[in-house]
């Protein structure tokens, strides 16, 4: 009786066995299924973004999709063959196993069976214990010699192999041919709640070299196209407003801003394409709005002091002492050059004064400057000085044309 219990718990244990092999090839088996439809449906998915860019609402979907079926697929192909493996959970019973095992070995299927039956039959039936007892050793040494486990063959797996092969073999081709149809998609698709432009067919080029324009200036914007696909009409948008550029040629387009007030900002748009912002810089130009000259005339002369405005051409007598007044607009630094000095003045309230007595001819040129350009403008102007001299009398002499007697001074 002793030697029929140990065989049959020999036969126990290779049943044993069996059931974790049987789970581990489950396991492997199932790690084949997992990756095999994980990176499928994740081409899938990526390359569907790549081309359609979806926005947020259908990119949310098929991210939570993804992430649902995973849990699906990992949870049913991988943690329920590890849980069993480790005997958590319900697992197939010695009677299901010896089934299995017959389907492989088919000599020793109903033996194998029936030698299960019998051990059940002698626990409910004690008095024929013995009998059956002799009966399940005699069974279980005609069964020791068979390798229960080699009825799972993991070479089996092999053939699910070439499925999972396509998947990869794609990824590889498509990482290696053009990567960001993959790392796109696959990064909007992460961070799928936020909005993504989708790019344009061609590319928007500022052919200008710098965007910069003095104040009140006109501004040419010329535009150049690029791309596979070249549209027909280029627009301007500036606070909203759309504005049409003119066409020069198939890729050439421009747009003229007039008398730039200030900075500008704007972008393009083609074909439902927009550009990204550009700004127009409008730098202030440094301007003289007003000017205004007194005129202190010398004492002896006995004539009234003037005041003169926006005339810079002068004619006056000598030794008049002169004051500009000017009033200036985007001006720190103020230059007033003569023939024979210079006067150089710097102020943030744009008003300068100069003061200067004439005693000779002159002329005189006005510049202004700030931080972003200097003397850009200049205005030229004349001085000439009436000299002092002493009173004299000038006497003519003229004959009468009828009496040649009669003369006239």
């Amino acid at each position: 009786m002793v030697t029929s219990l140990s065989n049959y718990e020999l036969l126990i244990q290779k049943l044993d066995g069996f059931i974790r092999k049987y789970y581990k090839n489950q396991l492997l088996r199932g790690l084949i299924y997992s990756f095999t439809a994980l990176l499928a449906f994740f081409l899938i998915i990526t390359l569907l973004e790549s081309f359609a860019w979806f926005g947020p609402t259908v990119r949310s979907m098929l991210f939570y999709l993804y992430v649902f079926g995973t849990a699906i697929i990992v949870y049913s192909f991988v943690l329920i063959p590890i849980s069993r493996l480790y005997k958590l959970g319900k697992i197939i019973s010695h009677e299901e196993a010896a089934r299995i095992i017959g389907l492989h070995f088919q000599s020793i299927s109903d033996k194998l069976l029936n030698t299960l039956q019998l051990n059940q039959q002698a626990n409910n039936s004690p008095e024929q214990a013995d009998l059956i007892h002799a009966s399940i050793n005699q069974k279980s040494a005609e069964l020791k010699p068979v390798p229960f486990t080699s009825a799972v063959d993991f070479q089996s797996n092999k053939k699910y192999l070439r499925y999972a092969a396509i998947p990869a073999f794609a990824l590889i081709t498509i990482i290696i041919a053009a990567p960001s149809l993959i790392t796109d998609g696959a990064n909007r698709l992460f961070n799928h709640t936020t909005y993504y432009k989708k790019p344009a067919p061609f590319n928007f080029e500022i052919a200008n070299k710098s965007l910069e324009v003095v104040q009140y200036d006109d501004f040419n914007l010329q535009v150049k196209i690029t791309g596979v696909e070249i549209p027909q009409e280029v627009y301007i948008e500036i606070n909203k407003n759309q504005f049409k550029l003119e066409k020069e040629n198939t890729i050439t387009f421009n747009y003229a801003f007039r008398k730039v007030p200030k900075s500008i900002v704007f972008r393009l748009l083609a074909d439902g394409y927009y550009s990204d912002q550009y700004n127009l810089e409008a730098f202030p130009n440094p301007v003289v709005t007003q000017f205004s000259i007194d005129l202190k005339y010398p004492s002896y002369l006995g004539k009234a002091n003037e005041k003169l405005l926006n005339t810079g051409d002068l004619i006056l007598p000598i030794g008049t002492l002169v004051s500009w007044n000017f009033t200036t607009e985007n001006t720190t630094v103020f230059r007033m050059t003569f023939l024979d000095t210079i006067f150089k003045s710097s102020a943030d309230d744009n008003q300068f004064r100069i003061t200067r007595k004439l005693l000779r001819n002159n002329s005189y040129t006005v510049q202004t400057g700030n931080s972003y350009m200097n003397n850009r403008d200049s205005m030229n102007y004349s001085i000439n000085v009436i000299p002092d001299m002493y009173p004299s009398i000038e006497v003519v002499q003229k004959q009468d044309s009828t009496s040649f007697k009669r003369l006239f001074f």
